[in-house]
This record gives C-alpha cells, sequence and structure tokens, in this order.
C-alpha cells in the first residue's frame, strides 16, 4: 500500500463529504487531531484541499490518486460458500444483518449491479466489521452457508471507517461510491470499466472534472 492507514480513512472523508473541521476528521477516521492535521497539510501541500475550510478542490483528481494508490486485492478476505445465486445471497446477507444489527456494506460487482444495473455478480462481495468475524460465521452456517478456502461470498473484515458514506439503496447497504469507485479500479478488466461508468454517471458533476 503506497499511503498510510491514517491517509487512506482521511481521503475517504474527504471523499464523501463537502466541509468538515479537523474534528469532525478526527472523529470520524477514530484518530487523532494531530494525526489528521498531518495528513491535511499534506493534502494542502500537493494541491488537492484547501484549509479553511477544510474541502477538496477537485474530487475526481483526489479519487484518481486515492484510486492508484489502493487496492482491494491487499485486503484479508473470509470466504463462504453457498448454493444459491449472487442475487439471494446478498438479499440474504443483508436480512441476517439487519437482524442482527451487524454493520455490512457490499461492493465491487455486487454493489455495481445495485447502483447501475449493467452488470450481473456471480460472487458476493462484501465489507464487515473485524470484530463481528465470529458471528457471521455463526449466523452464516444457521443457514446453510459454510466458510470455504475458495467460496461464492467474500467477506473483508476491515475497520469502521471504512463505512463512512455507505448507503442503503432498496434494502441493500452498499460501500460509499468513491469507495466503490477505487475498489472495482483495483481489480483492473471489467471492474475497470465499470468504475469508468460510475465515474461519468454517479459520481460529484462535470464541475469537478
Amino acid at each position: 500500500m503506497l499511503i498510510s492507514d491514517t491517509m487512506d480513512a482521511v481521503i475517504r472523508v474527504l471523499l464523501n463529504s463537502d466541509r468538515l473541521t479537523l474534528k469532525d476528521i478526527a472523529r470520524e477516521t477514530e484518530t487523532t487531531k494531530a494525526a489528521c492535521s498531518k495528513i491535511i497539510n499534506k493534502l494542502y501541500s500537493t494541491g488537492y484541499i484547501s484549509k479553511r475550510p477544510i474541502k477538496v478542490l477537485n474530487k475526481i483528481r483526489l479519487l484518481k490518486a486515492w484510486a492508484y494508490s489502493k487496492s482491494i486485492k491487499e485486503l484479508k478476505s473470509v470466504e463462504f460458500i453457498a448454493a444459491e445465486r449472487a442475487q439471494y445471497n446478498s438479499k440474504k446477507i443483508a436480512t441476517i444483518a439487519d437482524a442482527n444489527q451487524l454493520e455490512y456494506a457490499f461492493t465491487l460487482f455486487t454493489a455495481a449491479e445495485i447502483v447501475m444495473p449493467i452488470t450481473s455478480a456471480v460472487e458476493t462481495h462484501a465489507y464487515i466489521l473485524k470484530t463481528d468475524i465470529k458471528k457471521w460465521i455463526s449466523l452464516l452456517k444457521k443457514n446453510n452457508i459454510y466458510q470455504s478456502q475458495k467460496g461464492n461470498i467474500i467477506f473483508y473484515p476491515v475497520k469502521k471507517n471504512y463505512f463512512f458514506g455507505s448507503k442503503k439503496i432498496r434494502s441493500l447497504k452498499i460501500i460509499s461510491v468513491p469507495q466503490l469507485y477505487t475498489d472495482l479500479f483495483s481489480v483492473g478488466g471489467r471492474g475497470e470499466e465499470l468504475a469508468e461508468e460510475i465515474l461519468k454517471n454517479l459520481i460529484y458533476g462535470e464541475k469537478n472534472v
């Protein structure tokens, strides 16, 4: 990874917000104001943001730099095997999460299909909280979904700050659109093509190009 975890968290918050104070950013990234201040100064010195107020000057420019600096492939994953199709598995995961108050957010082709149905997912990809892994294993097992070395349900256990900007669409929660763009871009191929479609149709607007 070319950027630190703290910078990653700060950029995620900035790309999903308009104006924030240093205190706001520290709270949302679960880090200190001092650590956030260093990151803000770095981003300011490279022309990505203004400082008074703290605001991204060109979100697409920062988004693309972020996408080149990180990859979902770097994250550890936990996989499960299920007999049903990806679309059914997504609904089941959402139902389990809502019933048990568990954090989750779909990403990659699963989320792309939800926000822009020009593709069809064959696997189910989602972020979950690291602290919830054991709960998920137990709950999925009760629903005849079992942990596997190679499965068709792939969970990425992460910290809470990853979920900043996530939202529900038709009862299914997806990761923030900037995070989705970055994840799709990082897998290349069809993922990169979908990332550009999302950039064109869903992110920000012409004034930020």
